[in-house]
């Protein structure tokens, strides 16, 4: 696994970014994945506290529209995060809270298809009162993107 790390660490797409001063290297892809990431979790933020109740002026057959730039932003961060886990894959791999930054990611995204599921269907129906299961679906997506952006600062301090 050392040398799988060490030969990813060592590509020339890993050294570049890196190490390069070009802004468009490591500054531009890390700047890229801060706005992906705040598309994704901003847009979810919106869909999560509306289906809890907040700005009920807003009405939920508007909210769909909404999944495909939180598609498109998923993608942005995708490509940057391996880029970003590329130029240090070692010390990476090695930490704990990668993992658990990973885990979070992947359990929103399901949750979040979940949501997003249910109101492609839906959201007409959704007026007067939102399903308590769509309602525990928007908490446990707030907790997992909340705790997936922690987890993912804290990558930084390791």
């Amino acid at each position: 696994m050392t040398d799988l790390l060490a030969s990813i660490e060592g590509s020339t797409l890993a050294v570049w970014t890196r190490e390069s001063p070009s802004i468009w290297a490591y500054s531009t892809i890390l700047t890229l994945h801060t706005f992906g990431l705040a598309i994704v979790a901003g847009a979810n933020a919106v869909i999560d506290f509306r289906l809890l109740g907040i700005a009920p002026r807003i009405p939920i057959a508007a909210l769909p529209p909404l999944f495909p730039i939180m598609w498109w932003a998923f993608a942005l961060n995708f490509v940057t995060g391996i880029l970003l886990f590329m130029a240090d894959a070692s010390a990476k791999a090695g930490q704990l809270v990668f993992y658990v930054k990973l885990a979070m990611i992947a359990l929103a995204f399901v949750v979040t298809l979940a949501v997003a599921k249910s109101l492609r269907r839906n959201a007409a129906a959704f007026v007067a009162t939102v399903p308590s299961q769509l309602r525990m679906l928007a908490m446990l997506s707030l907790a997992l993107w909340t705790a997936a952006i922690v987890a993912g600062r804290l990558l930084a301090y390791q």
